[in-house]
C-alpha cells in the first residue's frame, strides 16, 4: 500500500519487520525518547498513556501535553495527551497524534507539477486506569483507533479508476500493569525507588492489515540515590526480532533534566534529552542523531493544571517527614509522633507515615515494658 510504502524507510531505524503500521510501533514523548525508549517502568508523565497504560496520577491533578516530532525525512507528527486523576483511585487519559506526509506531484519528464498531496494517519486514544487500595500496582487499558488517509487524487493518479481502497480503520488495544514500591530505598523523598512494568500493546484488527505489531515490553527502573534514575526495558514483539532499551535520567534541583539512552535494535538509535520544569510548566526536548537520514527532534510542552496547590501540600509533607525521621533517630519518640500526625493530616493514607506511626507505637510500648520490668527489679 502506497502509504506503507512510504514508511518503509523506518526500518533504516529498526527491523525490517512485517507488522503494522509503523505509527503504532513508535515511542512517543520527548522524555521518553531521550530515555532511549525504555519507559514501560517509568511512566511518570502524560505519555505513560503510549508508554504503560497504567502509569497515571490518580491524584486531582490534570496533565495537558502537546508533542511535535520531526521524524524521518519529511515526516512528522502532532501529539496532544491529556491525563485526570479521579477520586484518588482512577484515572481517564486522552491522547491524538496526527502523522503526516507531504506528496509532490511530477510530470512525465520528471518535473515538479506544482500539484501537492498529504498522506496521514490519525491516531486516537483513551485511556482507563485503576489503583489497587492495598498496594501501589496500577492496572489499565487503553482503546485506539486509527484511520489511514491516502487523498483520493493520489490514487487515481496510482491506480487509474479502478483503484484498491487504500483508506482503512484500525481498532487495536493495550493492557498495562505497573507496580511501584520503596524497596531498597536508600534516600527520603517520595519518589518511589524501584518499579515494575507490565504491557501487553497493540491487540486488535483491521480488515486490511493481516499483521499488527502486537508486542510484549517488560521494564524495571531504579533510583540508587533521589536524583538518578535507570531504566531497562525488554520488547517481544510477535512477529519482529526481540529487542531491548537502556535510558537514564539525572535531575539538578528537581528542575532541570538530562536524559540519556540507547535502543538496542538491528541498527541501534542512541538519544539524548534536556527537561526543565517550573511550578505548572515543564518543556522537553530530544535528539537523535543519524548517519542515514534526518536527525530525529523532538520537543513537548507540558502543563499541570491544579498541581501548584498539590506540590505545595507534597513539600510540606516530605519536610514533615523529615523532622519526624530526625526525631526518630534521636529516639524522642513523642516529638516523632507529633510531626507523623501532621502529615497524616495532610495525608490520612500516607504508607510511610503510618509506617513510622506504627514503627514508633511497637518503639514506645517496648521501652514502657523496660522500665516498668526495671522499676520492678529496683523495688525488689
Amino acid at each position: 500500500m502506497i502509504f506503507l510504502l512510504a514508511l518503509s524507510t523506518s526500518a533504516a531505524f529498526s527491523f525490517t519487520g512485517e507488522a503494522g503500521p509503523p505509527m503504532l510501533k513508535m515511542v512517543y514523548g520527548s522524555r521518553a525518547l531521550g530515555m532511549g525508549g525504555a519507559f514501560s517502568a517509568v511512566s511518570d508523565d502524560v505519555y505513560y498513556i503510549d508508554s504503560n497504560p497504567a502509569g497515571g496520577n490518580v491524584q486531582k491533578v490534570s496533565q495537558l501535553s502537546l508533542l511535535h516530532q520531526e521524524w524521518i525525512e519529511d515526516t512528522n507528527y502532532e501529539a496532544i495527551r491529556f491525563s485526570r486523576g479521579l477520586w484518588n483511585r482512577f484515572f481517564i487519559g486522552f491522547g491524538f497524534t496526527y502523522l503526516y506526509i507531504p506528496f509532490t506531484y511530477f510530470d512525465e519528464c520528471g518535473y515538479d507539477s506544482g500539484a501537492s498531496a498529504l498522506i496521514s494517519q490519525g491516531l486516537g486514544v483513551l485511556n482507563l486506569g485503576y489503583k489497587l487500595s492495598t498496594y501501589d500496582i496500577t492496572i489499565c487499558t487503553n482503546l485506539k483507533v486509527l484511520y489511514n488517509n491516502v487523498p483520493s487524487s493520489l490514487l487515481e493518479a496510482r491506480y487509474g479508476s479502478n483503484f484498491e481502497d487504500q483508506n482503512y480503520l484500525l481498532f487495536a488495544g493495550d493492557l498495562g500493569i505497573l507496580a511501584r514500591t520503596d524497596m531498597l530505598k536508600n534516600y527520603i523523598g517520595p519518589e518511589p525507588s524501584l518499579s515494575f512494568g507490565l504491557v501487553l500493546k497493540n491487540v486488535g484488527y483491521c480488515e486490511v492489515i493481516e499483521k499488527l505489531p502486537t508486542e510484549v515490553h517488560a521494564g524495571i527502573s531504579y533510583r540508587p540515590i533521589r536524583p538518578l534514575l535507570i531504566s531497562v526495558e525488554g520488547v517481544y514483539p510477535l512477529y519482529e526480532p526481540v529487542y531491548g532499551a537502556f535510558g537514564a535520567e539525572y535531575d539538578f534541583w528537581k528542575k532541570l533534566f538530562i536524559q540519556g539512552g540507547v535502543m538496542l535494535k538491528e541498527n541501534p538509535v542512541f538519544s539524548v534529552g534536556v527537561g526543565y520544569k517550573r511550578r505548572d510548566l515543564e518543556i522537553n526536548i530530544s535528539y537523535s542523531p543519524s548517519l542515514a537520514f534526518h536527525n530525529m527532534v523532538s520537543v513537548s510542552l507540558n502543563f499541570f493544571i491544579g498541581s501548584t496547590e498539590e506540590m505545595e501540600r507534597q513539600k510540606r509533607i516530605e519536610a514533615y517527614m523529615i523532622v519526624a525521621l530526625e526525631y526518630f533517630g534521636e529516639k524522642k519518640y513523642d516529638e516523632a509522633m507529633e510531626f507523623v500526625a501532621r502529615v497524616l493530616e495532610l495525608d490520612p493514607k500516607n504508607k510511610r507515615a503510618l509506617g513510622l506511626k506504627e514503627t514508633i507505637e511497637k518503639k514506645k510500648n517496648l521501652k514502657e515494658k523496660v522500665d516498668n520490668f526495671n522499676n520492678g527489679l529496683s523495688q525488689e
